[in-house]
């Protein structure tokens, strides 16, 4: 059991929250928010990027295109792919979760 909680939340799922949260402060200060809004997107990103991990570029391939062989695993574009979903994530909790209407079973595109 201790093993596979050590594997889930070790040094790398740190520093992605960690640059999840830095995305989220950014959009947050940018967008002078108040300290409570600015709480809930700093938390949020960082929930997304350590939830979403090391499939970050794979996320984010609709905006940034196709990486080389082998560079996705690299931790330098993991790192900044878990700064950029935690700059977007409160956008796309809010347009494609929260906002789309009951009725409306679409994909979004």
């Amino acid at each position: 059991m201790s093993q596979g909680f050590s594997e889930i939340f070790n040094e790398q799922g740190a520093v992605l929250a960690a640059l999840g949260a830095m995305g989220g402060m950014v959009r947050a200060l940018a967008l002078k928010t108040t300290w409570r809004e600015g709480l809930r997107v700093v938390a949020i990103g960082s929930i997304l990027s350590f939830g979403v991990g090391i499939l970050g570029p794979h996320v984010l391939r609709p905006w940034i295109g196709e990486l080389p062989d082998g560079l996705t695993s690299a931790f330098g574009i993991v790192a900044a792919s878990a700064f950029i979903i935690g700059l977007m994530g409160i956008t796309i909790i809010e347009n494609w979760l929260v906002a789309r209407p009951k009725g409306d079973q679409s994909d979004g595109a």
